[in-house]
C-alpha cells in the first residue's frame, strides 16, 4: 500500500492521488472516480478512431500549381488516319507481287475491301466473309499488305508548318499502328518541346489530301480523317473526326496530375494507380516492349479479349509481340464477336448501366503521373479548299496548338500519415489526462 500510494502521489495522471486521498471525502473521491474513467474512455475510443483513420489511409487531391508553364511538357503526338486505309491505286502492282491468280483476284480484293475501313470496333467488316472457303487466303499475310498499301506521306499530307516554318511533312510524320490501322504519327520520336508562343498557327499546320479516285471502289466507308492527339508512350486514344471541306482547328490544354512521395509505400490497389515500375504489381498489363500507361494497358486487355474469342489478335493495331496473329480463316471470326468487343466496362457497373452484351472487363488503373490533353477542336468554312496543281488533291487545313501557355498541376497525397498519427495521440492523451485544472478547480472552490 505504502507503494502503490508512494506511486499515485507521484503519478502524471492528474487527479488520481485524489481517489486515494484519506482527507478527501466520499463524494468527491466519488467524482473524481468518475471523471478519471470518462477521461480513459475518451482516450481510449478516439485512439481507436485515430487507429482507423491510419488503417483507412485516406487520400486528398489538391491543385499544386494553377499556373505552371507548358514548356514542362512536350508536343503532342499527332496521328492522322485516312478513314479508307488503303491506297487502292497499288493494288495492281501487290497482285503482280503476290501472284494473285484470276481465280483468287474476287476474293483477295473482298478481303482487302474489308481491311480498308477496319478498326477494333469495327470487325463486322468481316461479315461479308461468312460462308467464303478462305483457306486458300491463309498463306497471304494481310498484315504485310495492308502496310504495303497504306497511306505514305508524301501522298495524302503537304505544306507542312512547324512552329511558323515549312518542314518536309515525310521527316515530320512517321507510320504508326493504332487499333484504327496503320496511320502516321507526328512527333513520336523526337518529343520536340514547344516554345512560349501559343494560340493558333503556332504549333502544327498542314493540308490533309483525301484522295477519293484511290479509294476502294466498293468501299462504302465515309470520307474524312481520324485524328488522335496523345501523350508520348501512350498506344492509343480515342480519335477526332475530321470531315471533308472544313478547316479544323484543335487547340489542346494540359493537365497533370501525380501522386507524390507519401503514398508510393503504399500498394497499387489501395492508390488506385499504378507506377511504371511496379511489375509485380496485380494491375501491372501492359503492351509488350510498353511502359505501363492506361491507355496501353487497356490496349493489352483487347488483344487478351481477340485470344479468348478467336485465339488471336490482330497484329496490324498492336506493336510486334509473341501472340498468335489472326489468319484469313480467323476473320468471320472477329466478325461474329464483335457485338462483345464495343466498350470497356467498368466493374460492377451493371446496376447503374444497361448492356444488351457485355463489353470488355479490364482491371486497369491510372498511371501515378499521367498527363491529360484535351482538346477543343473548331471547325470552319473559309477557304477551307487551296487549289493545288490537281483539282483532284485539293485539301483541308489541320491546325494543331496549344491553346495557352500555362496548365494545371494536381497533386494526391495521404491525408493521415504516421507522424500525423502521433501528434493527434498526444494530443489527445493529453487532453483526456490534462483534468489537473479540474482537480485545482475543485480544490480552490
Amino acid at each position: 500500500m505504502k507503494l502503490l500510494e508512494g506511486y499515485i502521489s507521484r503519478a502524471h495522471v492528474h487527479g488520481l492521488y485524489l481517489i486515494f486521498l484519506p482527507t478527501m471525502r466520499r463524494r468527491m473521491r466519488l467524482l473524481w472516480s468518475l471523471a478519471l474513467a470518462c477521461a480513459f474512455s475518451v482516450l481510449i475510443y478516439v485512439s481507436y478512431l485515430l487507429g482507423e483513420r491510419y488503417h483507412n489511409k485516406p487520400f486528398q487531391t489538391i491543385v499544386a500549381h494553377s499556373h505552371a508553364s507548358i514548356n514542362h511538357i512536350a508536343f503532342p503526338v499527332v496521328v492522322i488516319c485516312n478513314k479508307n486505309r488503303l491506297n487502292w491505286s497499288r493494288l495492281p502492282e501487290i497482285k503482280q507481287q503476290y501472284n494473285i491468280t484470276a481465280d483468287k483476284q474476287k476474293l483477295f480484293e473482298k478481303i482487302l475491301t474489308a481491311y480498308d475501313g477496319l478498326s477494333f470496333h469495327q470487325f463486322n467488316v468481316f461479315d461479308s466473309l461468312r460462308g467464303e472457303d478462305l483457306e486458300s487466303m491463309n498463306v497471304y499475310n494481310f498484315t504485310e499488305i495492308a502496310s504495303e498499301m497504306a497511306w505514305r506521306c508524301n501522298e495524302i499530307l503537304a505544306d507542312c508548318i512547324w512552329q511558323s516554318r515549312s518542314r518536309d511533312c515525310c521527316k515530320l510524320f512517321r507510320p504508326r499502328r493504332l487499333p484504327f490501322g496503320l496511320c502516321l504519327a507526328f512527333n513520336e520520336l523526337e518529343q520536340r518541346k514547344p516554345t512560349m508562343a501559343t494560340g493558333i498557327n503556332t504549333g502544327l499546320l498542314l493540308r490533309l489530301l483525301l484522295r477519293k479516285e484511290d479509294h476502294a471502289p466498293e468501299s462504302l466507308f465515309p470520307k474524312g480523317f481520324l485524328l488522335t492527339i496523345l501523350e508520348a508512350s501512350v498506344w492509343f486514344s480515342f480519335p477526332i473526326d475530321i470531315v471533308p471541306h472544313f478547316r479544323t482547328n484543335v487547340a489542346v490544354s494540359a493537365v497533370y496530375h501525380y501522386f507524390d512521395e507519401t503514398t508510393l509505400s503504399l500498394p497499387s490497389s489501395l492508390r488506385r494507380c499504378v507506377m511504371d515500375y511496379e511489375i509485380d504489381s496485380e494491375h501491372f498489363q501492359t503492351l509488350e516492349g510498353q511502359k505501363y500507361m492506361l491507355e496501353n494497358c487497356q490496349a493489352e486487355c483487347q488483344q487478351r479479349y481477340l485470344l479468348r474469342y478467336c485465339n488471336c489478335t490482330v497484329d496490324l493495331f498492336y506493336p510486334p509481340s509473341n501472340y498468335t496473329a489472326c489468319r484469313a480463316t480467323d476473320l468471320p471470326c472477329l466478325a461474329a464477336h464483335n457485338h462483345l468487343l464495343q466498350n470497356f466496362e467498368q466493374p460492377e457497373e451493371h446496376p447503374y448501366v444497361h448492356r444488351d452484351h457485355s463489353g470488355l472487363l479490364c482491371e486497369c488503373l491510372h498511371n501515378c503521373k499521367s498527363l491529360t490533353l484535351v482538346t477543343d477542336m473548331r471547325k470552319s468554312v473559309q477557304s477551307p479548299w487551296i487549289p493545288s496543281n490537281s483539282t483532284q488533291n485539293m485539301g483541308m487545313w489541320l491546325n494543331v496548338y496549344f491553346k495557352k501557355p500555362s496548365m494545371l498541376v494536381y497533386k494526391t497525397n495521404l491525408l493521415y500519415t504516421w507522424v500525423d498519427l502521433i501528434v493527434s495521440f498526444g494530443g489527445i492523451c493529453q487532453l483526456c489526462l490534462g483534468v489537473q485544472n479540474i482537480k485545482r478547480w475543485l480544490i480552490y472552490d
